[in-house]
């Protein structure tokens, strides 16, 4: 076999085979599911909640930081993030360099992403940062802050196991990760989570209000492939 029809036959199984889809609408939190047990010509439809969880300015940690300590302040970022979101729930479906994704579903999965991310924004301030100051002279002499972003948003997504066995991935097809995404990317520090319009409007009280005042601002606009949404934003935090 060439690698002229090894390609070849990746297109056959990929442009010219059809998916066969299913679709879960049963509302519970283990729906999310994992990439081994899906066929590679097989798609699930799925109502979820995506949360990418976004470190800021590793460039700038690389221009001040030896290799080693750039490596272990990504670590404890992605490792925080991971473990928060798992702790409401959320499923770890890829990391992409500085950033992790989790899908949430089944109940309350608005309010458990936004929960993580308002989280995620705790742990940094009161545990990691204080922990890099200390152990990093690097960090400290430079003053160089950890900041993030987390963008989460809703909708029905096709899910499918991308790549070949051993070198795979689960890949995520509509607006609700694509908008998580980039909501994600925008610099509006300090206000770290930012949300879509239809996640805002599934959250429960606890996740709006504290104490008598709602945490979040907005609608703001935001255009995405030809389209106009609408997102929210908050600085508040989640104490764990």
């Amino acid at each position: 076999m060439t690698l002229k029809s090894d390609i070849e036959g990746d297109i056959v199984k990929t442009v010219n085979t059809s998916l066969t889809t299913t679709e879960r609408n049963d509302g519970t939190i283990e729906s999310v599911p994992d990439s081994d047990k899906m066929g590679y010509s097989e798609g699930l439809y799925l109502p979820s909640t995506y949360l990418y969880a976004d470190m800021r300015d590793s460039s700038g940690l690389v221009g001040i930081a030896p290799p080693d300590t750039v490596a272990r302040v990504m670590k404890a970022y992605l490792s925080v993030s991971t473990r928060i979101i798992r702790s409401n729930n959320g499923h770890i479906r890829s990391f992409d360099g500085d950033r992790v994704m989790g899908i949430y579903a089944g109940p309350n999965r608005f309010t458990r992403a936004v929960k993580s991310a308002m989280q995620i924004k705790w742990a940094m301030a009161e545990l990691v940062q204080p922990a890099i100051d200390k152990q990093f002279k690097s960090i400290r002499e430079n003053v160089w802050e950890l900041k993030h972003g987390c963008g989460v948003a809703s909708g029905k997504s096709l899910l499918v196991r991308a790549g070949f066995r051993g070198n795979d991935d689960m890949i995520s097809i509509g607006t609700a990760p694509n908008l998580a995404a980039k909501l994600s990317d925008l610099r509006e520090h300090p206000y770290n989570t930012i949300i879509g319009g239809g996640t805002y409007k599934q959250l429960t009280r606890d996740a709006i209000v504290h104490k008598e005042k709602n945490m979040w601002t907005g609608p703001y606009d935001f255009k995405m492939g030809g389209k106009n949404y609408t997102y929210y934003k908050t600085n508040y935090r989640w104490l764990l």
